[in-house]
C-alpha cells in the first residue's frame, strides 16, 4: 500500500470492511485474529493500526520486528492469505492487514473472543445461523468470474469504462480513477489478468458486437401496458448493451411513463410517484446480480403498468435465500459483478437490496412486495404501485417525526402485517413496538392479537373503528349485563354471551362475580337452570 492509498483509506467511514485502531503499543493475537475473521466474513477488507478513530496518525509499536511472521500464523489459524505491510507516514509507523474474503463456503473461524465473528457496520459479533448458512451454501461457481474465451481490451465500451471511473471517483473520493485506462480499470477491479478478461467485464462493459456474439442473453426487456391485465403491450424496448452504457436511459424509459399519486393532508398535497426511483433502481441492480446467465435464452423482462412494476430475471434464488429469509440473509449468485457494482457506490457490497424496495414500498402505502410467483426457473419480483392507505403513510410520517425514530424494514414490515392481519411474522419487535406506543393488544393469552395504536384511528378518523377492533370496555359490558337484567327481569351467561359476541364465556362469568361481589346482582337456580337476578336489597 503507497501513502497516497492510505490517504484515500483515511477519508472512509469505519464500516464492516474498514477498521482503525490506536494500537499505539500492543494489540493481542487473538485481537487480531477475531478481526481478520470478522472483516473477511463480510467479503473481506482492512485493519489498520497506530490510527485513532478521528484518523489522526500515532503510529503504533505493535509486533515491532515481528509483523513478518504475521501470515504465517494467521495462516495457521484462520487458513486465510492475509497481507500484513509496515507503512511510515511522517516517522509514524502503521500496519496494514489486507484481508481477503473467506474461502468459498467455509466461513472463517476464530480462536479468539468469538467463534464466527462477523463486522455489522463498526462492530464485532457473532454470526447468524442464517449468516452461516448463507455462507455454506457458496459452494454453487461464480460464473460471472469466469474468462470469455475471445473477448479482449477493444471489446469493451468506452462510454460504459467512462461512466464507471466517474462513479468509483465520486464513491470513493477519489479522481485519479478518472484517468485510469481501461485496462487498469479492468485490472484494478480484478476482472482482467494474465489469464483473460472475465464475464462481469462483458456484461457491465462490453460493446454491443461483443455480446451479441458471446452472451446473447444478457439482454433486458421492458414492456409497458397502460391496463395489467391486457396480453398485448402498448411500448416495448430492449437492449442487450453494457450495463454501465444503458442504467439511466433505463430508468429515464421506465420513468417516462411515470405519474405522481396526489392525495390531500391538511392544507398540504403529498405525492408519491407509482414508480420510485431508488426501489425501482435496487430492483434492476437485484436482477443484474443475481439473475443466471448459464441459463441460454433467458433474459431479465420488466413489465410495467400503472398497477405494479414486475421484474423477471432467470433462475431461482440463489442457494440458501428463500421468500421467508431474503431481507435477512445475503448472497450473491454472480459474486464478481455484486462486487464491482459496490466499488462504483450504486448497491452495497451484499447486493441484495430487497431491504430497500420491500421499505420504500410499505411506507409508501402501497403494500408488500410480491415474491410468491418465483421459481427454481426465475425469480419474479412484483413491486405495487398503486397507494392502497394513504392514512398508513401519514401515520408512519407522523410516528416518527414525533418519537424522533426511523423504523427499520424489518419494524416496518411487522406494521404492515399487523395493519393487515393483525398478528406478528417475527415476535422480537413486539416489546418496541409497544413501548413506543405505535400498537395495542386486544384479546387475552393465547387470543391475543394486535392492532394499530389508538393514535392511528384518531389520525384517520376512526375512533369508532378502533372501539370496535378494541372492544367494549370493561366496565361498559358490566353496564350491558345490568341493563339486560333490568329489562328482562333476570338473564342468563348464554344469554349475555349472546348479547357480546367478542367476549369470551370466562370473562362474562368474571364479571358476573364482580358484580356479585360490589352487592349488584345475586344468581338464581344452579348448573344449566342458574341465572341472574338483581340484588333486592340495592334496589331498595
Amino acid at each position: 500500500m503507497t501513502e497516497q492509498e492510505l490517504k484515500v483509506l483515511l477519508k472512509n467511514p469505519e464500516d464492516a470492511h474498514l477498521e482503525f485502531k490506536e494500537a499505539s503499543n500492543h494489540f493481542s493475537e487473538k485481537e487480531i485474529n477475531d478481526y481478520c475473521a470478522a472483516i473477511s466474513n463480510v467479503k473481506g477488507g482492512y485493519l489498520l493500526l497506530g490510527i485513532k478513530d478521528n484518523r489522526e496518525i500515532i503510529g503504533t509499536k505493535a509486533f515491532l520486528g515481528t509483523h513478518t511472521n504475521l501470515p504465517h500464523k494467521i495462516y495457521q489459524t484462520l487458513n486465510l492469505n492475509i497481507k500484513v505491510e509496515e507503512l511510515f507516514v511522517d516517522s509514524k509507523r502503521i500496519l496494514v492487514f489486507s484481508i481477503p474474503l473467506h474461502r468459498l463456503g467455509i466461513p472463517t473461524k476464530s480462536n479468539g473472543k468469538y467463534r464466527y465473528p462477523i463486522r455489522r457496520g463498526s462492530s464485532i459479533c457473532e454470526m447468524s445461523s442464517d449468516e452461516l448458512l448463507s455462507i455454506f451454501s457458496e459452494r454453487e461457481e461464480d460464473f460471472s468470474n469466469t474468462y470469455v474465451t475471445g473477448l479482449s481490451i477493444t471489446d469493451m465500451d468506452l462510454q460504459a469504462i467512462e461512466n464507471y471511473k466517474n462513479l468509483w471517483a465520486q464513491r470513493s473520493s477519489n479522481d485519479e480513477y478518472k484517468n485510469f485506462s481501461t485496462e487498469k480499470l479492468l485490472t484494478s477491479l480484478r476482472l482482467k489478468d494474465n489469464k483473460g478478461i472475465k464475464l462481469a467485464a462483458l456484461i457491465l462493459f462490453g460493446k454491443k458486437d461483443a455480446l451479441d456474439k458471446l452472451l446473447p442473453s444478457a439482454e433486458i426487456i421492458f414492456e409497458w401496458r397502460k391496463d395489467a391485465a391486457q396480453i398485448e403491450y402498448d411500448f416495448r424496448k430492449s437492449w442487450r448493451e453494457p450495463f454501465f452504457k444503458i442504467a439511466d436511459e433505463l430508468w429515464g424509459t421506465i420513468n417516462a411513463r411515470n405519474e405522481n399519486i396526489s392525495f390531500q393532508d391538511g392544507f398540504f398535497i403529498n405525492e408519491i410517484p407509482l414508480f420510485a426511483e431508488r426501489p425501482i433502481r435496487e430492483a434492476i441492480l437485484n436482477a443484474i446480480a443475481h439473475r443466471d446467465y448459464t441459463i441460454s435464452g433467458g433474459s431479465i423482462i420488466i413489465k410495467a403498468s400503472p398497477e405494479a412494476f414486475i421484474i423477471q430475471s432467470p433462475g431461482g434464488f440463489p442457494p440458501g435465500i428463500t421468500v421467508q429469509n431474503i431481507l435477512y440473509t445475503q448472497k450473491s449468485r454472480n459474486r464478481t459483478i455484486a462486487e464491482t457494482l459496490a466499488y462504483s457506490g450504486l448497491v452495497e457490497r451484499s447486493g441484495q437490496g430487497m431491504d430497500v424496495i420491500f421499505s420504500s414500498s410499505i411506507k409508501d402505502g402501497k403494500g408488500v412486495p410480491d415474491l410468491s410467483k418465483t421459481s427454481d426457473k426465475q425469480v419474479i419480483l412484483s413491486i405495487p404501485a398503486q397507494i392502497k392507505d394513504k392514512n398508513f403513510v401519514l401515520f408512519l410520517k407522523e410516528i416518527q417525526k414525533k418519537l424522533n425514530i426511523n423504523l427499520s424494514v424489518e419494524e416496518v414490515l411487522e406494521l404492515e402485517n399487523i395493519r393487515l392481519s393483525k398478528t406478528f411474522i417475527n415476535v422480537g419487535y413486539k416489546k418496541k413496538l409497544l413501548e413506543l406506543g405505535i400498537i395495542e393488544p386486544i384479546g387475552k393469552h393465547k387470543k391475543q392479537e394486535y392492532i394499530l395504536s389508538k393514535k392511528y384511528y384518531a389520525h384517520i378518523g376512526k375512533l369508532g373503528e378502533y372501539s370496535r377492533l378494541k372492544g367494549l370496555s370493561r366496565s361498559y359490558k358490566k353496564e350491558i349485563i345490568l341493563k339486560h337484567i333490568e329489562n328482562h327481569g333476570k338473564g342468563t351467561t348464554k344469554e349475555f354471551l349472546e348479547a357480546m359476541r367478542d367476549t369470551d364465556k370466562k370473562t362474562i362469568e368474571n364479571m358476573l362475580q364482580e358484580l356479585r361481589r360490589d352487592g349488584k346482582i345475586i344468581s338464581k337456580g344452579t348448573g344449566h337452570f342458574a341465572y341472574w337476578i338483581m340484588n333486592p336489597s340495592k334496589s331498595k
